[in-house]
């Protein structure tokens, strides 16, 4: 029975992302998505209590993934790997990103479109604007600590810049779900991307030893 009832959920799911990738989700009601499913609307109401509830049950393993990046990314003990990359190795961090933004986006298409195009009306249409802050606050505080820890590396002069770099990285992420990539594709941009970010960051970390070194 309760085999039964779990494929029933996870049916309706995937009637409802359809459901929301065609229509958003203000356009969507609980009756659109027990027609397109053939679940009884009273019956819909016994897995999911309401319409935002079935959106986040949705996308969940999609804010599950976007939270262990940023949990996996500028910590303590991330601080070793970030060390050895403003020291001038970076291949292994260039790995390590590369893998978590392919996985990320080859994942979870569908559950980006939904959260960056169709999530108005939602709890979680402001979601990615709040992610885009937790990043920055993250980034600026692992990255005042490194300052701290290592005088001798620079560090970025202003906040904002802390914020457009992270909403930089959504940008590259939104075009890549629009423009629906090949899985080929997907690596050649996500390989560039980080490169040319990469060598942009590492550069603005040695500039104040390069500096003193040149002087």
């Amino acid at each position: 029975m309760q085999t039964k009832k779990e494929h029933i959920r996870n049916h309706i799911a995937v009637v409802a992302k359809r459901v929301f990738l065609e229509k958003g989700f203000a356009k969507t009601s609980m009756r659109d998505i027990a027609n397109e499913s053939g679940v009884g609307l009273g019956n819909l109401y016994n897995y999911f209590m309401c319409k935002n509830e079935l959106f986040k049950y949705i996308v969940a393993p999609l804010i599950a993934e976007m939270n262990n990046m940023l949990q996996e990314h500028y910590n303590e003990r991330y601080s070793e790997q970030f060390l050895n990359f403003a020291d001038g190795d970076a291949d292994a961090m260039i790995v390590d990103y590369i893998k978590a933004y392919i996985r990320l986006i080859g994942n979870h298409q569908d559950e980006l479109r939904l959260v960056m195009f169709k999530a108005q009306g939602s709890s979680l249409e402001n979601f990615i604007d709040e992610y885009v802050e937790r990043c920055t606050r993250q980034t600026m505080a692992f990255m005042e600590k490194f300052k701290a820890d290592h005088p001798h590396f620079g560090a970025v002069r202003t906040t904002f810049t802390y914020h457009i770099h992270t909403v930089w990285m959504f940008n590259f992420i939104l075009e890549i779900v629009k423009q629906r990539l090949t899985p080929d594709e997907i690596e050649k941009a996500v390989n560039d991307y980080i490169e040319f970010e990469f060598i942009g960051w590492q550069n603005i970390i040695n500039q104040q030893k390069n500096n003193k070194n040149e002087n």
